[in-house]
């Protein structure tokens, strides 16, 4: 059984409370209250498998769950449950080793080409390798996700085409895990071959869970092997195509013939907030349906099977990173010349920013020029006064020059530095790509010491809003 022999992924009563109020932390004057976005939401995934977390697009709480099972969860709020991978319990801080994000949105460098992207994203992780074990492991993620045809193409972005979305988004992909929305802003062509590449890449071991809006019919059966659907914070079902029209047949909801089962029953299982009338009738129906499935054979199963995989660790744990930094003024060097490399690359390519910033430089020069021009030397005329206002005029304008670069720049920037995930890792056959959430957790907890990971073990790829590493 193929599925035996693969990892596999529990979630045990989750949890997630969020404090809501002012941005201030003042306790004088702060207003405090909570808000409950998860209740009591348990599945389990095994490798090798595509599942699919399927609900409205806001409010249902498929991304908080993301949020919690890959670490992304902040301060804001409180987060209970227990994540188990391969039979083991995982510590917080452990979380962000095994499980990845990729985003809605694909915020790449525009001018860097494929080859690039990934290349310069390794060359963070791979320190010890040489450049041409980086080209291999390189060609090879490309090899695997059909991107070799578009190796040296541009990535493009709003200004100017580059490659497809389509393989913009493999880009982002690669090798994955939990995907919130890929499909979203591609056309039903497009998002159909990016649910096949996904699930192909399920069938070679590693756990993928996508959140999806509104997928294809012909998917429901043929793609995915588990099917979730959440509703204010709850897991109204969870398990097979073929349990989930069993279940809610049994319930009396069967689905009309020709009828997309997944706009069915999603819309089934929603809330309506149109009206106090409708949101009380559709919240009492979904209600109901939750408690039919708390009280289903297929819940009762999947409980004992997290019961039994929690008391039993048949798999080798991860490997997990060893939180320590040897030497971090190396590794701030490494880190700092790697992206100054790539974004100077990338800033040599833009030749309309270029042509700006030139002139801009050059009208600036020729207006201090022209003041020059018409300094008086009589003090009794305000010749004082003229070389106070080119002095401030020289310091003035020159940082408000460099604050229009950086607005300029403020794309790249604001996901390099600020937001999260800053590494790709390559690693042998089982290469995949994870991202750290800030470049001060980078420096705190990744280390330069090389992690093998075993072919079984949980992998996930993340990815923000910018490809960057």
């Amino acid at each position: 059984n193929r599925v035996s022999k693969s990892s596999y992924f529990k979630l045990k009563r989750c949890f997630y409370v969020e404090h809501v109020g002012p941005w201030w932390d003042l306790s004088s004057f702060r207003k405090k209250w909570t808000r409950q976005i998860l209740n009591q939401v348990s599945f389990h995934v095994y490798g090798g498998l595509i599942s699919l977390l399927l609900s409205l697009s806001q409010g249902s709480g498929k991304t908080t769950l993301l949020d919690a099972v890959a670490g992304r969860i902040g301060n804001s709020g409180k987060l209970l449950g227990e994540i188990y991978v391969n039979g083991g319990k995982l510590k917080a801080e452990q979380v962000q080793d095994c499980f990845s994000y990729v985003l809605q949105s694909d915020n790449l460098l525009s001018y860097l080409t494929v080859e690039e992207t990934l290349t310069y994203t390794a060359q963070l992780s791979l320190r010890k390798h040489s450049s041409e074990a980086i080209r291999k492991k390189v060609a090879a993620v490309m090899a695997e996700l059909s991107l070799g045809h578009v190796a040296h193409s541009v990535i493009g972005g709003r200004i100017f085409p580059g490659i497809s979305v389509g393989e913009r988004r493999r880009v982002s992909i690669a090798k994955v895990i939990l995907l919130d929305e890929p499909t979203t802003g591609l056309d039903s062509m497009t998002a159909n071959q990016i649910v096949v590449l996904l699930a192909d890449l399920a069938r070679r071991d590693p756990i993928v869970i996508v959140t999806i809006h509104q997928p294809r019919s012909e998917l429901f059966r043929q793609i995915f092997n588990r099917i979730a659907i959440m509703s204010r914070g709850e897991l109204v079902f969870c398990g097979k195509p073929e349990e989930m029209v069993d279940f809610f047949s049994s319930c009396g909801y069967e689905c009309p013939e020709y009828c997309n089962p997944f706009d069915f029953y999603v819309e089934l299982t929603s809330v309506d907030r149109r009206c106090s009338e409708r949101e009380a009738a559709t919240y009492s129906r979904m209600h109901d349906i939750t408690s039919a499935y708390q009280s289903s054979e297929i819940y009762k199963s999947m409980l004992g099977k997290i019961g039994q995989s929690c008391q039993r660790a048949d798999k080798p744990m991860i490997p997990f990173r060893t939180h320590s930094l040897p030497n971090e003024t190396l590794f701030m060097y490494f880190l700092l010349s790697d992206t100054h490399r790539r974004t100077v690359r990338n800033m040599s390519r833009d030749r309309m920013g270029i042509l700006m910033r030139l002139s801009q430089n050059l009208i600036y020069g020729l207006f201090i020029a022209f003041f020059l021009m018409k300094l008086d030397e009589d003090v009794t005329k305000g010749a004082v006064q003229d070389r106070i206002g080119i002095i401030y005029q020289s310091m003035g304008a020159s940082p408000y020059t460099g604050m229009l670069n950086a607005v300029a720049l403020c794309e790249y920037l604001i996901h390099s530095i600020y937001l999260q995930y800053i590494y790709l890792r390559l690693l042998c056959q089982n290469t995949y790509m994870c991202y750290m959430p800030d470049v001060v957790n980078a420096l705190r907890h990744c280390g330069g010491s090389k992690v093998r990971h075993d072919i079984n073990t949980v992998q996930f790829l993340a990815q923000t809003d910018q490809f960057m590493s």
